[in-house]
């Protein structure tokens, strides 16, 4: 069992990130920044302190979440696994992970393992779609 100590870890970039969100709110309701739509995606802009720090916030909680997630931060210390005994019929289980990154109409995918890379290329296919379909729905209709 772990420690105290690596359960709160797993919950600092989900904090971090939603400091920064209440920030940069904050901000915006102080009207030290603003918030204009493009395309479908909101835009935010301010250089107040208040701003800059929820953007900052944001971006260290995305920083801390991919190195833990790499096992930078939030290692394992070394034999409070058990060894697997010689002739375990259980089947070893592994974390999967997976990701996608859009670049204008371009899935670009990545997993730990050919099933998940699959799933996120799914994933990104149907998205593009959908974002293709508004963006010719508006084009249309408007």
């Amino acid at each position: 069992m772990g420690t105290p100590l690596l359960g709160i870890r797993k919950w600092i970039p989900a904090i971090l990130f939603a400091c920064g969100v209440l920030l940069i709110a904050a901000a915006v309701a102080a009207g030290e920044a603003e918030v204009s739509l493009v395309v479908i995606f909101p835009v935010f802009t301010g250089s107040s302190w208040m701003f800059v720090s929820g953007v900052l916030l944001i971006i260290a909680g995305f920083v801390v979440f991919f190195l833990t997630m790499f096992g930078a931060i939030a290692r394992d210390t070394p034999g409070t696994e058990p060894e697997p005994v010689e002739g375990d019929l259980k089947e070893q289980t592994g974390t999967h992970y997976g990701g996608l990154v859009l670049i204008g109409p371009v899935p670009i995918v990545f997993g730990s393992d050919r099933k998940t890379a699959m799933i996120m290329l799914t994933i990104g296919i149907v998205l593009v779609a959908v974002f293709v379909g508004l963006l010719l729905t508006t084009l249309l209709l408007g």
